[in-house]
């Protein structure tokens, strides 16, 4: 028997697979709940409304997918660097033929609703955050000289989102990887 969590988090699940693959305004509450096996009032049991349950979506699904994989890094193996990158290329074939969900949903909302907007600013922000902290790790371990690691952790998540794009727009893994390549060389050059 399911209990309210379970129920809760399948819908929060599926809303947050809809919207990454159809957008918010694409996104149908009748097809969510219709792969949940639920009716309409077990939305309104949980949530007043759509907006609301995409919101609690977007914040705690971003969460558990961006965090697990940017904690692992933090709090893993030595080298930081090199971990982060194969993190990045590992993710090839998820974001070529969906983007990133929160750019996805920044591009699509964050100019029409201030509640996305918020929401979406402050997810972003905790990307660059965790990029930081894997920058400070770097830092610590020598594998970077000591640089302003917010202005280095913004110009990397905004590679790293151009990228994505690019591999989305050209769905060539190659291109992707020699991008991401680069980047590492690069930051790697920049080491003591």
């Amino acid at each position: 028997m399911k209990t309210k969590k379970d129920t809760k988090d399948l819908l929060l699940e599926i809303t947050f697979d809809e919207v990454f693959t159809y957008g918010y305004q694409g996104a149908s509450v009748l097809k969510i709940l219709e792969k949940a096996g639920l009716n309409k009032g077990s939305l309104y049991h949980y949530f007043k409304n759509k907006k609301e349950m995409v919101l609690t979506a977007i914040d705690i699904k971003s969460k558990e997918i961006f965090g697990r994989e940017f904690e692992l890094i933090v709090n893993g193996e030595l080298p930081y660097l090199e971990n982060f990158e194969k993190m990045l290329i590992k993710s090839y074939d998820l974001i070529s033929k969906r983007g990133c969900p929160l750019a996805n949903l920044i591009q699509e909302m964050s100019n029409h609703d201030k509640d996305f907007e918020v929401l979406l600013k402050n997810k972003y922000d905790g990307l660059r955050n965790m990029i930081e902290n894997i920058i400070k790790k770097a830092i610590e371990n020598n594998e970077l000289y000591a640089t302003d690691t917010k202005d280095l952790s913004l110009f990397i998540l905004s590679f790293i989102e151009g990228n994505i794009l690019t591999a989305k727009a050209f769905k060539d893994k190659n291109i992707y990887e020699k991008n991401i390549k680069y980047l590492f060389n690069h930051l790697k050059s920049l080491s003591i």
